[in-house]
This record gives structure tokens, C-alpha cells and sequence, in this order.
């Protein structure tokens, strides 16, 4: 019965017109567990614009779960059959399931924040699991005409973000964030939809917070240096390098972060530009 109901675009819709008050007798784990599975439909109306819509606001504005239930429904959001769901494809419709269970992890981290009621293995191992995603997930399409947004790297740039403000999060898990990031930034396919600026987002806010050591932080700007070749790879490659690095110096700049990191960012853009190279800037 209740997955009947999680199927229902319509009735689903009365629900969020309804203050998301459930059917007399519903089960609210049971209810957000059959929600997770329309995360693979290709309507995205019944994917993002009601199940995960609906699921955003239980969890945030309603609060309908116990810890206890929120902890069941991290865990089976993470699993195989879900964020993983035959991970390794790309071009496949399977990429909505697992572009859209990414999104659970910060309605789950963040309001965890400030009163710590997760168990500790579990946040630890949700991290993870986001960082072996952002390695494995092949598939980064952002809008696919027809069935909507898989954004899958905005989706796990703000996973990624969650896991890095986590108080429970380590000085390496934090690091490795940052690594995930750059490799997104760096990827040989180009990235339309604004994905430089969420992936700069989530590292100007380990950046402005100084959440990894200085020498770390010198080791992971080394990594941005201009690809060799003239392939096309190469070339996406940097023009993606040059969109994520602009974004980050921009936003460290509005929040007036320390101007010695400002200045190390500058640097390395202008390494990467070719009119700066041929003395044309």
C-alpha cells in the first residue's frame, strides 16, 4: 500500500499541497524508503519535483523521523542497490538513481551538525562511501533533454560539502574531499550547468575555514597545472580547470579570505592562460 502511494504522482502532489501531512496510517520509514526508489524514474516530475521534493521537506521542515529511522534510511540510500546502483555505466538511465540518492546524504549530515545524534561509524562510513562515488561514478551529464536533471557533479559537490562540515569529519577525510573535488574539476568532458561553482563552493568553505593543514593545502594546489597536449581532452580539460579556479577566486575574494591564498590562486590561473603565456595580458 504505501509504495502504491509513493508511486502516485497525484497523490504525492496532494501531500506537498497538504503540508506534507501523510495518509492516515502510513509508515513515515516505510513511506521515505519507497520515495527513494522513484529517484530512478526518468519523469523527472516523479523523480526531483516530487519525491525529492517531498523527502527534502519531511526530513527538514517536518522532522518525521526518529535518529534511529534516518540512520535505516542513510544506510540503505548508500548501499549497492542504490547510490551504487551499476555504477560504472554512463549514457544509461541508471545515473538518475544514483545522481538523486547522493542528495540524501546532506538532508541526513546536515541537520545532524549541531546536535551529533548520528552514530559515529555510520558518519565515518557515509563519508566514505561519497568519496568512493565521486571516484567511481562515470556518468556526469548534467540536463538530458526529455527526462530532466541527473546533475550528478552538482548533486555530489554538495554531498561533498556535507561530509567536509561534519564536525565528525577528520583533517584527512577533509583533504580527500578536497581531492574528489579537483578531480571533478579536472575532468576531459565538459561541465555546463554551473558545476564549477557548486565544486567551488564546497572547497572555499574548507578553504575559508582552514580545515586542512597549510602544507596539505600547498600539496593539493599543485595539482593545478595546465594539461600537456593539444588533444581535445586536454583542452576541455583545462577550460574546466580555468571555470573552477575562476569561481574559487572570486568567491575567496568576496569573503575576504586570507590574501595569500588569493594570490597562490591567481598564480596558477594565470600559468594556465594562453594570452598571459604569449605576453598578450
Amino acid at each position: 500500500m504505501t509504495e502504491n502511494v509513493a508511486r502516485n504522482s497525484e497523490i504525492l502532489e496532494q501531500i506537498m499541497k497538504n503540508d506534507c501531512q501523510l495518509p492516515t496510517g502510513t509508515d513515515p520509514l516505510a513511506f521515505c524508503l519507497a520515495l527513494l526508489e522513484n529517484f530512478g524514474s526518468t519523469d523527472a516530475r516523479l523523480r526531483d519535483g516530487l519525491s525529492y521534493s517531498l523527502l527534502a521537506r519531511l526530513l527538514t521542515e517536518y522532522n518525521v523521523l526518529s535518529v534511529q529511522d534516518r540512520e535505516s534510511l542513510l544506510k540503505v540510500a548508500l548501499d549497492d542497490r542504490h547510490l551504487f546502483y551499476r555504477i560504472g555505466e554512463s549514457g544509461t538511465d541508471s545515473v538518475f538513481m544514483r545522481g538523486f540518492l547522493i542528495l540524501v546524504v546532506p538532508l541526513i549530515l546536515d541537520p545532524d551538525m549541531e546536535h551529533l545524534q548520528l552514530d559515529t561509524d555510520l558518519v565515518h562510513d557515509t563519508i566514505h562511501r561519497v568519496l568512493s562515488y565521486a571516484k567511481e561514478e562515470c556518468d556526469h551529464r548534467g540536463y538530458i533533454n526529455g527526462k530532466g536533471w541527473a546533475h550528478s557533479i552538482a548533486h555530489t559537490a554538495d554531498a561533498l560539502d556535507s561530509c567536509a562540515q561534519h564536525p565528525l569529519s577528520t583533517d584527512n577525510e577533509r583533504l580527500e574531499v578536497l581531492h574528489r573535488v579537483a578531480d571533478l574539476a579536472m575532468l576531459s568532458n565538459p561541465i555546463y550547468f554551473q558545476e564549477d561553482d557548486r565544486l567551488a563552493f564546497t572547497a572555499s568553505r574548507i578553504l575559508e575555514k582552514e580545515l586542512v593543514a597549510t602544507d596539505a593545502l600547498e600539496d593539493w594546489l599543485k595539482r593545478f597545472n595546465k594539461p600537456d597536449g593539444p588533444e581535445p581532452e586536454s583542452i576541455i580539460c583545462l577550460a574546466n580547470l580555468e571555470h573552477f579556479l575562476r569561481s574559487l577566486f572570486f568567491m575567496l575574494k568576496w569573503k575576504q579570505v586570507d590574501d595569500r591564498l588569493v594570490e597562490e590562486i591567481d598564480k596558477r590561473l594565470r600559468a594556465l592562460s594562453w594570452y598571459v603565456q604569449a605576453g598578450a595580458l
